[in-house]
């Protein structure tokens, strides 16, 4: 898929594999600047400074099961080395309060960048943040690896020979191999090395930066799926016009073209600048048959027989909350003393605030139209009541009097309860039931997408390398058109290849390539056909279920996000910058109805015409020029210089 990548780390450690393409980009390590604010303690400068540089060890977050065995045991390693040590209490607790050897200082928190200068080595967990300072700073590194990438890192720096030979795990540490690794770190080899890493690491530049510029590098801003705005390019794209045919707009151009009436928000429609179809269907159809009929089945099972465990959830839910009311509300009827209020006052002080909600201020941006239409101060009088005293919803029948809320009468709770229960329970039995509904209607589909997507898929595995990508299936039209172009694409390669795969086998691989291409031809001859037959029925059904599910995508509220931003985005410009950018937008405006009047000519000028101008359009796009409207305009203008060349008119 070609999915662009950068990776943080340094390329002197871990250089680039040489068939890793140009989209995936190494960019050195990031580090954070906490040195400059940091005041240490005075033991701790004062430890720094009587004696050699110490070796460091700590192993940050990491939590050891028996954190005194463990501290004995470093402490054990660093009298064996003969070394001065840091030892960082860490989450961990370690530490011996009152039997620390002299030559050893427990550590508080610490910023790195601000100790590893100052130590002569380093053994720590192997995390990605403390290897790279720890290189930064060309200090010989041990790893003692607990889980997840460590070992990783610990290998690398073994590999590269900035430290102890190999990487200990935690649970093969003892105090001779702490102290061995130790020893080894402090060879003038290993400390060549990291010196030679931390070099390397410096030439390397700012890792954030260059982090950064990759991310641009890699950003589409030319070309077919550029993501700049046709008309106002500095900015990002993030509407097509319909009748436009691939012109892009930004929520600016478009806000400033609604406000003046050129458009709909209906003629436009989300763009998407790149499409990832992570998933291209099974290797062949025999498994990819099975496991389509694997999930119908799982599926099917799954929602009848997931009900008795939904019912035993609700069942202990309903118990917890029932307990919780038992222990909060033990007797029946509670006085709840408060400041004298009547029910007259109640609805005088309602009537007051009303029109507060539902004064227009603005038309559909007013006040009025933000305020939800909230309850009455009665109704939130009895909520507040409610959450203050953790009682259920159902105990809102209070009696109001001059002394206030006097009681709450619950005479109907338990009658009530068990009728929520009841219709919660059958609430999840129709849940269960649509599910496995649901997984038994989709078999037919599933079955013959796997099928024919095993077929299209299945000529791969010998090597054919002209397999064509599906198309990705968004609704109905798309499906539609996948399933035309399966079937017209699958015979169609199908039956060229029976002679095209020969002659390219002779041209690639002499008389063995051709022995291959006739393999391959008839191999595709067959596959690429069934695939046909198949791929019509399959593409079509999941088309309409697609399109059936599409009001449960979230389109409708990124439009709406889309529509708010050009709005903010156009409150932003000051006059002069509005200006400035309306007169861009009307210019290219001009060209974009010009764009759409010649496709309606071309439309009414039958087939033929039609035909050459999509193909046109094609290689134009490819070219990139619909990239901006003036590109655009070029290019209108090249196909009816062409058409009168031709005498199209």
């Amino acid at each position: 898929m070609k999915v662009p990548y950068t990776y943080l780390w340094s390329p002197g450690l871990v250089p680039k594999p040489s068939d890793w393409g140009p989209e995936i980009d190494i960019a050195g390590f990031v580090f954070l600047d906490l040195a400059s604010s940091f005041k240490p303690p005075d033991d701790l400068a004062a430890f720094l400074d009587t004696g050699e540089p110490p070796v460091y060890i700590g192993f940050g977050s990491i939590v050891v099961d028996d954190p005194d065995r463990f501290t004995a045991m470093i402490f054990e390693a660093v009298k064996k080395a003969g070394v001065r040590a840091l030892v960082s209490k860490g989450w961990g607790g370690l530490g011996d309060e009152g039997h620390t050897p002299d030559n050893i200082y427990m550590l508080e928190n610490t910023p790195h960048d601000w100790l590893f200068p100052r130590v002569s080595a380093v053994v720590h967990h192997g995390g990605a943040g403390t290897s790279a300072i720890g290189l930064k700073c060309g200090k010989p590194t041990m790893i003692v690896p607990f889980f997840g990438d460590q070992p990783f890192w610990g290998a690398m720096i073994a590999k590269a020979g900035a430290g102890a030979k190999e990487p200990i795990p935690y649970k093969h540490l003892n105090a001779d191999r702490l102290a061995e690794g130790i020893k080894e770190c402090l060879s003038p080899e290993a400390k060549a090395n990291a010196e030679k890493l931390a070099r390397d690491i410096e030439k390397e530049g700012d890792g954030a930066k260059n982090a950064v510029e990759s991310f641009h590098r890699q950003l589409p801003l030319h070309g077919k799926n550029s993501m700049r705005c046709s008309m106002i390019p500095e900015r990002v794209a993030v509407w097509e016009i319909k009748q436009a045919h691939l012109l892009q707009l930004s929520a600016l151009a478009a806000e400033l073209l609604a406000e003046k009436k050129k458009l709909r928000w209906s003629d436009l429609r989300l763009v998407r600048h790149k499409e990832w179809n992570d998933f291209e269907g099974p290797g062949e159809p025999l498994t990819g048959g099975g496991a389509a009929l694997l999930n119908s089945a799982g599926g099917f099972v799954k929602g009848i027989g997931g009900t008795p465990v939904r019912w035993a959830k609700t069942l202990k839910k309903r118990e917890e909350q029932h307990d919780r009311r038992r222990s909060s509300t033990s007797p029946r009827t509670k006085t709840l003393p408060r400041k004298s209020t009547s029910a007259g006052d109640l609805r005088e002080k309602e009537s007051q605030s009303k029109p507060l909600a539902s004064t227009p201020s603005g038309g559909e941006q007013g006040v009025g139209k933000l305020l939800p239409d909230g309850p009455s101060l009665e109704s939130r009088g009895r909520s507040n009541l409610q959450e203050s005293t953790n009682l259920p919803p159902n105990h809102t029948e209070a009696t109001i009097g001059s002394e206030g809320i006097v009681g709450i009468h619950s005479n109907d709770v338990a009658v009530e309860s068990e009728e929520n229960l009841a219709q919660d329970m059958a609430v999840e039995a129709g849940m269960g039931l649509a599910k496995s509904g649901e997984a038994l209607a989709r078999v037919p589909m599933d079955l013959s997408l796997a099928i024919a997507q095993g077929f299209h898929n299945a000529p791969r595995l010998y090597g054919d390398t002209t397999v064509r990508t599906p198309l990705r299936i968004t609704g109905i039209k798309s499906g539609l058109r996948a399933a035309g172009e399966e079937l017209v694409f699958g015979v169609y390669d199908g039956v060229t290849g029976l002679w095209l795969q020969p002659y390219r086998g002779v041209r690639d691989n002499g008389p063995l390539g051709l022995v291959q291409g006739v393999g391959k031809g008839f191999g595709g001859f067959i596959l690429k056909d069934l695939a046909a037959i198949f791929g019509p029925i399959g593409y079509t059904m999941k088309g309409v279920h697609k399109e059936i599910i599409k009001n449960k995508q979230p389109t409708q509220f990124i439009r709406r996000a889309r529509i708010a931003q050009g709005i903010q985005d156009a409150r932003y410009l000051d006059q002069e910058q509005r200006q400035k950018e309306e007169e861009k937008v009307e210019k290219a405006w001009a060209v974009v109805l010009e764009i759409t009047q010649e496709y309606k000519v071309v439309k009414d000028e039958g087939f033929k015409s039609n035909f050459r101008f999509h193909q046109e359009r094609r290689r134009l796009v490819k070219e990139g020029k619909f990239e901006s409207v003036g590109n655009a305009a070029v290019a209108l203008e090249e196909w009816r210089r062409e058409k009168r060349l031709k005498g199209l008119r």
